[in-house]
Formats: C-alpha cells, structure tokens, sequence
C-alpha cells in the first residue's frame, strides 16, 4: 500500500527538518512507533528489520489464462497472469502467499514474506489479490471482486494451476498457506474451503493483519479519506500539488534521498506531522486501488458506470473523465452500482446483507476457533480494525492469536520479531 504515496507523506512535512532527521542515531529497542496510522505509512526502521536472505533465485513464472476473455486495450498494461516462485533444492512444503489488496505477485511483501518462509525450509509460491487487475483479466470467471465465495474459488483455481506449473525438479511434501490484509482475510476462507474438498490439506495457516468483517474495514478506510481530505475527493489534486511543492524544496536544497522505511521513520519521529495528512494518506492509498478495480471491474463487465456502454477506449484515448469517475467511486459505491447489480443480472437475488455477512470472518468463526493449525497476527492499532474484531481475533483464536499493541495496518510487517514469530509457527 505504501508504493506511491509514501512520498507525498513525507514532502507534506516541513524540509527544514531534514537534514536533523538525517543526523539522528537508531530507533529505540522494541517496535518505536506508537501511532497506528503513522505506522501504517513508516512501516519498520532498518535497524529493526528481520535479516534474511538477499541472494534467493527467484522465478517470475507466467500462466496462461484461466479464463479466455479478450483484453481491452486500456487493461492491456496489466497481462500477463504471473506468479512469484522460489523453491528449495530438496523436497520441502510448498507455502501459498496471497498478495493484500491490488497488489500484485511481485510486491515487495510478497519478496518478504517469500524469503522468512525460505529460510525455514519452505518452496514459495506469492499470488496476487483477486482485486488485481491481472487477476481480474487471467483468472476471473467474474471479474468483479468482492463476493468472497466467488474470490476464494477462484483463488482455489490459481493455486491448483500454479502447483501443476512447478518444475519437474520442484517435489511438494505438503503445503501451508498465509496471506496479508484482505489475503489473508482470504487465507481463511480458502482453508475453510480445502478443509471440505481436500485438495490441499494445509498443514499451517497464518492470518496476517486480516480484516475480520471486509466491507466494514473499507468503510473505515472511505472515511480516514472523506475526514481528512480537505474538499474530500476534489481536494486530491491540491493536496498532490502540496506535496510536489515540498519534494521540489527538498531537491533543490541538495540533500540527498532514499524514500526507505529507515528514512520516513526518521522523518516521523523528527517533524511531527499532521496526524490528518498521514489518515488523508492511509485512505488514499486504498482509494486509489479501489479506483483501480473500478475501473477494470466496468469495463471487463461493460457495466455502463464508468465509461459508458457505447464508447470503446482505444490505447491512445484520454483518460481523464474515466480516471475521476473511478476516484469518486467509495467503497459503498462499489458495492451498490457495481458488485450487486453484477450478481443480481438476469433476474438473481442477492441481497446486500448476505454479501456482506459472507465477507466477515464470523461467517467461520466455528471453523476458525477448532482448528489449532490456523493462527492470526494482528495489531491492536490496526486502523481496519475496530474493537470489536480485535476482541473477537482475541476470544476465536485463543493462544493462537498474537496480537500487538502496535504496528498499525502492517507496518511492523518485517519487524524482526514479528518475523521471528511468523517463522516459529511455519518451523515444523
């Protein structure tokens, strides 16, 4: 979530500060940031980060289409359908990773978490989200995510494609499986799933950083944006423009950058920020995938919401009006003039209670609280969660649930400890 946007936080704080940020010395012992949302956006200071192994042999490996589907020229940057491989040299369990929200295979957590899970002796398969657009293009029968049966079969599809794609020298012993944010919140339904058709039969599960009821983790997430954002959507452009003038300054007064984790926590904890612009960022950076599913959702469905039914883009056609449109689509948007028109076409019936309620991990909670091999991470800070969901992660997993003060929405993701722990559970 951090790509992209991370910038704009750090030039919206004053550069006078800089070269102070620079000077100071490590972060104190134990995870620093007490801030859920600044956590979300700092993440974890080099010196505290898990150390792990740089020099894997990564493989970027392509499938053909799950799905036959012709690709519109404005989706066209997003094929083909890939997924992230590392194996071991010997025989070992195959642990699945299912990318957070829009994110691809080849994210950087995907890398991570890639690399601790190596390290104990597990071969490597990173998917991406269902709410990717390659996703949406290559494995989707119906490319409008949100309807969790509909994400985790699909899901369910990729990975049996991906384990007859491995290399003849790649032998399985077993598999184990982990996700973060809404992957992991699919983690859980796609265990759910395994338990009852046995494809699979996951040895270990990790829940990391889930949403426990998705639909209201996003609504929290429109809200940081419409709370934060002066002018809301019509205020993105000034608040960019905000942030453009400050990297500009920061350029021209000759200091050198590195936009790291090591650097905004610096930055952070030197030029106190406006607790407003970190929350207008947090909720942008969840905008902006949103827009981006939107986007591809209309058009691969021909849904007539964001670019209209008649009108066919062509590679080199302005996107301007379309790009607005999917900026001022909310979360609720999505779901009203999207995601259930798209399940009741041809006369269905699915009601916006029952698509919600099949999104939230309740829906499991049996299935979550008798199975010891299934266990969750979390932060008690984490801003797509409420009080409530930290409290049913607490009562359903028991001693299965580590839950932190801190961290925020993934931000102590590579926190040595947090790492440590996460390759305790997998050790076998």
């Amino acid at each position: 979530m951090r790509a992209g946007l991370l910038f704009l936080w750090l030039v919206l704080c004053a550069p006078a500060a800089l070269a102070q940020a620079q000077a100071e010395g490590g972060a104190a012992a134990g995870y620093p940031i007490t801030d859920g949302l600044a956590a979300t956006v700092v993440g974890t200071p080099a010196d505290l980060k898990a150390e792990l192994p740089a020099d894997l042999d990564f493989a970027v490996r392509t499938l053909e289409p799950l799905v036959e589907r012709e690709t519109p020229a404005s989706l066209r940057y997003a094929r083909p359908l890939q997924y992230l491989l590392v194996t071991q040299d010997e025989p070992a369990p195959l642990a699945f990773v299912i990318a957070g929200t829009g994110a691809s295979a080849l994210s950087s957590k995907c890398v991570l978490l890639s690399r601790a899970l190596h390290e104990v002796g597990y071969s490597v398969a990173c998917l991406p989200s269902p709410t990717s657009v390659p996703f949406m293009l290559g494995a989707a029968e119906h490319p409008v995510p949100g309807r969790m049966s509909a994400d985790v079969e699909e899901l369910y599809r990729l990975m049996g494609a991906v384990r007859d794609d491995l290399p003849e020298t790649t032998e399985v012993t077993g598999y184990a499986l982990t996700g973060w944010s809404l992957g992991a919140t699919e983690a859980a339904f796609v265990a759910a799933h395994d338990a009852k058709v046995g494809t699979f039969d996951f040895s270990r599960v990790l829940l990391l950083n889930p949403a426990v009821s998705v639909w209201d983790s996003v609504r929290r997430m429109d809200a940081l944006l419409e709370r934060n954002l002066d002018g809301g959507i019509d205020g993105i452009p000034a608040f960019v423009a905000r942030g453009l003038g400050g990297l500009r300054r920061i350029y021209s007064s000759g200091d050198s950058l590195r936009f790291n984790e090591d650097f905004l926590y610096r930055a952070y904890t030197s030029q106190s920020p406006d607790r407003a612009d970190i929350a207008a960022i947090v909720g942008l950076a969840f905008r902006l995938a949103l827009a981006n599913m939107s986007f591809a959702a209309d058009v691969l469905t021909q849904s007539d919401v964001i670019v209209p039914r008649n009108v066919e883009l062509g590679p080199y056609d302005s996107m301007d009006p379309y790009i607005k449109r999917s900026f001022r689509m909310s979360f609720t948007d999505y779901i009203d003039e999207l995601l259930l028109p798209y399940w009741n076409r041809d006369g269905r019936d699915l009601s916006r209670r029952r698509l919600i309620a099949e999104a939230d991990l309740r829906h499991i909670e049996d299935f979550l609280a008798r199975h010891e091999d299934i266990a969750v991470f979390a932060n008690a800070d984490d801003p797509i969660l409420g009080d409530g969901d930290v409290s049913f992660l607490r009562s359903t997993f028991g001693s299965r649930a580590r839950i932190r003060p801190h961290g925020g929405h993934l931000g102590n993701l590579g926190y040595r400890d947090t790492i440590a722990a996460l390759q305790d559970f997998f050790s076998p």
